[in-house]
């Protein structure tokens, strides 16, 4: 007699599987909670970037500056999405319990 069996077909797997789903609800709050982290981690690097003296050597620099700024945009979208810093785990944390379970 042969058994076929999936690991897919255990109760933990499928109990973590059902924990894991979000509502709508919940999951927008997840999106905005990444977003404004990746906000606050661009305004940080932002603010970093101005402490460092400018240096006139290679001439005008608005083509460095706009590089610059699109880079610290994507660096912090990366950090918030890796959730290396954990600032929109926590606020989603903070309020996921006032967001309905269900839609």
């Amino acid at each position: 007699m042969r058994v076929n069996w999936a690991p897919s077909d255990l109760v933990a797997s499928k109990a973590e599987e059902l924990a894991g789903r979000k509502s709508k609800s919940q999951q927008a709050l997840q999106d905005a909670s990444e977003q404004f982290e990746a906000i606050f981690l661009y305004q940080l690097l932002e603010q970093m970037r101005r402490t460092v003296p400018e240096n006139d050597l290679l001439g005008d620099r608005r083509a460095e500056k706009i590089f610059q700024s699109m880079l610290d945009q994507e660096l912090a979208n990366s950090f918030a999405q890796t959730q290396s810093v954990g600032l929109a785990k926590m606020i989603y944390e903070q309020m996921s319990r006032y967001v309905p379970e269900d839609d």
